[in-house]
């Protein structure tokens, strides 16, 4: 497994994602929002011109494109089950919360 220097130095956007994430996870304690991704979206992303967010898949479902050079806001995906027996240095069974990325009504024509 990767060192956690080394993993920040991979990922930049997983990184800040976690920040991000325990910043705003008191928000979803108090009831306020009822996923981290929901109070990431709405305090973090939302502002008056990025609105409506989605994956590729579902801008591209609904005949839309997504501009040339636009960034996405990384959100946490659906996790995977990593198995011990696939994993011989990991004591038990885990789930690995990779990032997926989503695109704005701005960015898309």
């Amino acid at each position: 497994m990767e060192t956690q220097t080394e993993e920040k130095k991979i990922n930049p956007a997983r990184e800040a994602l976690k920040e991000l994430s325990r910043a705003l996870h008191g928000l979803v304690e108090s009831g306020e929002y009822t996923t981290v991704n929901e109070a990431v979206i709405n305090v973090a992303y939302k502002n008056s011109e990025h609105q409506e967010f989605k994956k590729f898949s579902e801008w591209k479902e609904a005949g839309r494109k997504i501009k040339k050079g636009s960034k996405g806001f990384a959100v946490w995906a659906r996790p995977k089950e990593i198995k011990k027996d696939d994993h011989p240095d990991l004591d038990k069974d885990l789930n690995y919360f990779p990032i997926c990325y989503l695109f704005s009504n701005a960015q898309v024509e």
